[in-house]
């Protein structure tokens, strides 16, 4: 396999806060990296982590916005008004980089979304042709795929004036084969689906089966309470659920205004069948509750038809059956691998129906999850990531 002369990892979500998916998959990537003896240079935002968080490998302030910054307020023009600003941004600063610590390395940008695309595109037509790095970008899909949609419009206009030579250089992932086949259709990326970059210590947190001897059956809701992953229903869910021998481990992150936690959670965490967390949980801690529960994901369909969730990737990794909204791109995987239930509606009431029934199904959801956990183990881990990136990218070099 082609060897890179540098890892270069640029991802503007990744700072001083050591919680959330997109710093544990970066820091997943870079472990595995720097245990191979290769050279691994971090670019962050510019409130970076620290070394400690990234031993062995460089870290580079350089990203003045945060991914998912908010630039515009105005009702009409915010998505225009944010492509604009985020791409022009995101171009100005990699272009304070000197060009010569890219020579004969690899650039990997996990997370590119349409704000990011066109912002990179201009950065790499910026190099002499002979010196344009090999480039890998993770797609983030718009929410919206139709023909009237702005950010796939926004996102098809910058590919298809993308310079045909640049193009070559360019090897693309998508993170399931449904947002894969999206892209390809709609906005004519070739697309292909990477591993997950799943750490190795995830395995170290599967517990014993003889831990989930007995009646009693734990559901986990973590992540954060959002809105649109359903965080609003929560309290109402603990409060209307009567099945006997059903606990509840709830995760409030209290992540910013938008957060639905921060009343209704607090109020019913004195229920006897309810156990609430408020803060980021530590990892391990993290690992095995997903791991000992039935995993609560009641995510809002229109944000969640083809936008990815780390905790269902989590979830199947640690044979832990899963409760998935109708209309996602989950359903449709849980239909297949029979490793869980779909909730029918976005409401209180079908989620406590959903729950008992999972509660009577538990022994055969549970075979599931354990069948399904092993096959998705097979295909992916961070090791398996690095090495489908690093055959696609030297792949694709036009070479």
């Amino acid at each position: 396999m082609t060897r890179f002369k540098t890892w270069n990892i640029f991802d503007s979500a990744l700072f001083s806060n050591a919680y959330g998916h997109h710093y544990w998959e970066t820091k997943a990537l870079a472990e595995e990296l720097v245990r191979r003896g290769e050279t691994v240079r971090l670019f962050s935002h510019v409130k970076a982590p620290t070394q400690t968080q990234f031993p062995g490998a460089e870290i580079i302030p350089v990203f003045s916005l945060y991914l998912y910054a908010n630039v515009s307020d105005d009702r009409t023009f915010s998505l225009l008004e944010n492509f604009v600003v985020h791409n022009r941004a995101f171009c100005q600063d990699l272009s304070t980089l000197d060009p010569s610590l890219f020579r004969d390395g690899l650039v990997l940008f996990p997370t590119v979304g349409h704000n990011q695309l066109l912002g990179i595109v201009r950065w790499l037509g910026r190099f002499a042709e002979a010196s344009t790095p090999q480039a890998a970008l993770g797609l983030f899909p718009p929410w919206d795929w139709s023909k009237t949609s702005h950010a796939a419009g926004l996102y098809r206009t910058v590919w298809k004036q993308c310079p045909p030579a640049l193009k070559t250089r360019i090897a693309a992932f998508a993170r399931t084969p449904q947002m894969a086949q999206m892209f390809a259709t709609h906005i004519g990326i070739d697309a292909q689906v990477f591993p997950y970059p799943i750490a190795p210590d995830l395995e170290t947190s599967k517990p014993e089966m003889d831990q989930h001897a007995g009646g009693e059956m734990v559901v986990a809701f973590v992540g954060g309470a959002r809105r649109e992953r359903g965080g609003e229903l929560i309290a109402d869910v603990v409060r209307q659920c009567r099945e006997p021998g059903v606990r509840f481990v709830i995760q409030a992150r209290h992540e910013g205004d938008s957060d639905m936690d921060k009343q209704a959670l607090p109020a019913v965490s004195g229920l006897p069948h309810v156990r609430l967390h408020e803060g980021p949980l530590e990892r391990s801690e993290y690992y095995r509750t997903i791991a000992g529960s039935v995993m609560l994901l009641p995510y809002e369909a229109d944000s969640y038809r083809w936008r990815d969730s780390g905790v269902f990737h989590e979830a199947r990794y640690l044979d832990a059956p899963v409760l998935v909204s109708a209309g996602t791109w989950m359903a449709e995987d849980v239909t297949s691998g029979g490793n869980g239930l779909v909730i029918p509606e976005h409401s209180p009431a079908a989620i406590v129906d959903v729950i008992a029934k999972a509660k009577r199904d538990l022994p055969a959801l549970r075979a599931a999850a354990m069948r399904v956990g092993r096959e998705y183990r097979e295909r992916n881990g961070v090791a398996r990531c690095i090495d489908a990136i690093a055959a696609a990218a030297a792949g694709n070099s036009g070479n």
